[in-house]
């Protein structure tokens, strides 16, 4: 993501990241740091050097697990991460649902200064979701000195209050 920044000559950048991608935006905001205008931080992670995944999501009992990736069960998604969708959305999700590969999730976060900088960012928790936890993303809002808000919905808002978010981005 940094070298299409770079490629495409792009400035002022808001990177936005939900879930796992809140570990994408921190790397390439640290490697792209020039280009970014803010960062916005969605019901995501964002890891300390060293932190896994595991150390700050704690998932249900028995997920679904191959060599190569690790996810909830297409009946849990369902249940659990897309319950709060409609049911032509949540079946839009469900058929483009895939789960994360096993070595980004167990890998620690590699990062040089990223906390060590100044960015302009934003917050946003998703009071419905369980996970990344609250005390996660207050973490994460106090060492960016983000601005803070919640919404009243599941993990992807995109897809449960696209308007709300973008009122919010903007």
């Amino acid at each position: 993501m940094a070298r299409l920044l770079f490629y495409e000559d792009l400035r002022d950048v808001v990177l936005v990241g939900t879930s796992a991608g809140g570990m994408v935006v921190c790397k390439a905001a640290e490697l792209a740091a020039e280009r970014i205008a803010r960062l916005v931080f969605v019901d995501a992670l964002a890891l300390l050097p060293g932190e896994r995944v595991a150390d700050i999501v704690k998932r249900p009992a028995a997920p679904a697990v191959t060599e190569l990736t690790i996810g909830p069960s297409r009946e849990d998604a369902e249940q659990r991460l897309f319950a709060d969708l409609d049911a032509a959305t949540r079946a839009w999700a469900l058929a483009r649902y895939t789960p994360h590969p096993v070595a980004a999730l167990e890998a620690p976060m590699e990062l040089g200064n990223f906390w060590e900088r100044r960015w302009s960012a934003a917050v946003i928790r998703c009071r419905a979701s369980r996970n990344p936890p609250e005390a996660h993303q207050r973490r994460t809002a106090e060492r960016l000195r983000a601005t803070w808000a919640e919404m009243d919905t599941g993990h992807y808002p995109m897809l449960s209050q696209p308007d709300e978010l973008v009122r919010l981005l903007a």
